[in-house]
């Protein structure tokens, strides 16, 4: 088995690199610091494993992806990053075969490398926990009154003018408003506009 780390801290890299020649005797560890080392070391020899960072220097891996896939569609991909964000790791899920964040320990690694070598997917503990925090579009579910307070809220309305349309006090309309947050998993008013478009909430 031949596995290469692309991480662009020295550190970091040099401690997976002792730590995966430890835990697996057998396999073949390389790394490499930059995109343009990381393609010539997979053209250059077979690698079953890229244990690749998301923010690789200049470079982001997710623009990448679909290129490595592309060219190298036998090499297994996990993402080693500290982006911990559950729309990010959502997105990323399904164009590779696990996800690990860096403030996990080193078992995690340790797993997600043997299942890999398995042909199976691995997305860690933690991975796997803020995945579950999206729910699935078809399952959310509004009030009436949530649903109120969102069509104003697209007319770009106050808070106060909100109230006074609806005939609800501020403090309520203020809670609709955190529970739509919550529900479309979104952090402002600017991220609640768009998601509630993009998923038509609604249209009739």
């Amino acid at each position: 088995m031949n596995i290469i780390i692309a991480d662009d801290h020295q550190l970091i890299l040099d401690g997976l690199l002792s730590v995966l020649t430890k835990q697996f005797p057998d396999a073949k560890c390389h790394g490499v610091l930059n995109k343009i080392d990381l393609f010539k070391s997979l053209r250059g020899q077979h690698f079953d494993i890229l244990i690749q960072d998301i923010k690789f220097g200049a470079d982001n891996a997710k623009d990448f992806l679909n290129e490595l896939k592309q060219e190298f569609p036998k090499v297994k991909i996990v993402l080693l990053s500290t982006i911990s964000d559950s729309v990010t790791i959502k997105q990323l899920s399904g164009k590779v075969d696990g996800y690990v964040l860096k403030s996990e320990s080193l078992v995690e690694i340790k797993t997600a490398i043997q299942k890999l070598s398995k042909g199976e997917q691995y997305f860690s503990t933690l991975a796997q926990k803020k995945m579950n925090q999206l729910m699935p579009d078809d399952s959310i579910i509004l009030t009436k009154r949530e649903r109120e307070v969102l069509e104003v809220i697209m007319r770009e309305k106050s808070t106060k003018q909100i109230a006074e349309e609806l005939f609800i006090s501020q403090k309520t309309v203020e809670l609709h408003r955190s529970n739509l947050f919550i529900k479309l998993n979104v952090k402002n008013i600017t991220g609640l506009v768009k998601k509630a478009i993009a998923l038509n909430l609604l249209d009739d």
